[in-house]
């Protein structure tokens, strides 16, 4: 079970069986603008940076 979770707040975003999945959710749920300048980071779209975690822990990579 991969989540997509806050930086700083530990809010859970997304959740999803895949890391494609969570991404797929999460492109769903926060549409990035239009209109986007180049320098523009998800900082606009969400209101804090996301990492990915796996809870299961099999994937190393994605540590909680």
């Amino acid at each position: 079970m991969y989540k997509a979770v806050g930086w700083h707040s530990q809010n859970e975003y997304m959740a999803g069986n895949s890391l494609a999945d969570v991404m797929r959710k999460l492109q769903k749920e926060y549409p990035a603008p239009r209109r986007t300048s180049r320098g523009m980071s998800t900082q606009q779209i969400y209101s804090e940076p996301l990492r990915i975690i796996d809870e299961t822990g099999k994937d190393k990579q994605y540590l909680p």
